[in-house]
């Protein structure tokens, strides 16, 4: 747990997943049949986003709900052990705490059950006063907290520009088709806005990621960073714009990736990095958290992400050197190969003697 003063307050959705893989088609299903794994993990994006956080040794709490049940306190057992502060956990007696069963096919489609739970009923009364000296909100997502978002969050919003306190937000899937106008009250007071590219284009009905991009940013929002999967991300902010690409793997599990972004994005705004440079950690970092099964079960540490992208790096180099070798020596034998040919086919007059040259 944190021995300081808290310097970032997550707010929004806590879930349980139970994942089993693989589970072939229900026609197929036996009484009882063995697959290989059945994992119990953490899940939701401002949980994911807090665990993160405390990874990379920021002193972090979760605001979200969750019921009174065994899953309830999984949860919150997963959270005191990743170093998470667990004091504006909300418990509600009355619903259980949100739950999904996941099913993965051979062909790692996933097939999802949920229940309603806790983590949808999240309201301004959840919320604590802000704890001094927080130093950033992030909000994951809108869209997640019906609740809130209804009646609050932009009072809570304003309360935050008045303190100085930073404002970061995510953007879950648009499952009522509110679009603009589901959000367009709480732009004004968000400081950096990190939605996928899909919902993006979804919401805007954009063209391109710059037009997207755009339309956030003449709405207020400080700066725009569109988490563009395995294209790396675009951001633009006020007199400047980019695009940074991400690092090319061979994904386990691509659960979580722009939560784990999003989280290690702000972490680096804190320490004073310039957009540009965030985004590049950020993009280096989601891209390494798909190695790993599960949305934030791996603990990646800044020293952790530096070090592979360090390896990458080294390796690049070494293996442009050793391509360069390969092409040196391809030249050389294909160089004596036609040599010999050019001897064979137009001998020497000493060479036709039988006597070497």
């Amino acid at each position: 747990m944190c021995e300081k003063k808290i310097d970032v307050l997550c707010i929004g959705s806590a879930v349980l997943d139970i994942m089993a893989n693989p589970v072939g088609q229900n026609r197929i299903w036996a009484e009882k049949q063995r697959i290989s794994s059945i994992r119990i993990q953490a899940g939701g994006d401002a949980l994911n986003q807090s665990v993160h956080l405390a990874d990379l040794g920021v002193c972090t709490a979760l605001a979200a709900c969750t019921g009174s049940d065994q899953n309830g306190r999984i949860l919150r057992n997963i959270l005191e052990e990743r170093g998470v502060e667990t004091q504006y956990l909300t418990v509600k007696k009355e619903f259980p705490t949100g739950t999904a069963l996941v099913l993965v096919d051979e062909l790692g489609e996933r097939h999802t059950f949920s229940v309603f739970g806790a983590h949808s009923t999240l309201a301004c009364s959840d919320l604590p006063v802000l704890p001094e000296p927080c130093r950033a909100i992030s909000l994951g997502s809108l869209f997640s907290m019906p609740e809130l978002e209804k009646e609050g969050l932009v009072e809570y919003l304003q309360e935050a520009r008045r303190k100085k306190v930073l404002v970061f937000a995510d953007l879950a899937s648009d499952k009522l088709g509110q679009g603009l106008a589901g959000i367009e009250r709480f732009l004004p007071y968000i400081d950096y806005f990190l939605p996928s590219l899909y919902d993006a284009f979804e919401m805007t009905k954009a063209s391109d990621v710059s037009k997207a991009a755009e339309q956030y940013k003449n709405l207020g929002v400080g700066c725009v960073v569109i988490k563009c999967g395995s294209d790396g991300c675009y951001y633009m902010e006020e007199n400047n714009t980019g695009m940074i690409p991400a690092v090319h793997v061979r994904p386990v599990d691509t659960t979580g990736a722009g939560d784990c972004m999003s989280a290690l994005f702000l972490s680096q705004i804190l320490q004073g990095e310039s957009v540009e440079a965030a985004c590049r950690f950020a993009c280096a970092g989601a891209s390494y958290s798909t190695l790993f099964p599960g949305a934030s079960t791996e603990k990646l540490t800044k020293q952790r992400i530096l070090e592979w992208m360090h390896g990458r790096k080294k390796n690049h180099v070494e293996n442009k050197m050793i391509k360069s070798v390969l092409i040196q020596l391809y030249s050389i034998i294909i160089e004596a190969i036609v040599t010999v040919k050019v001897r064979n086919r137009y001998p020497s007059k000493n060479n036709m003697c039988g006597f070497s040259a």
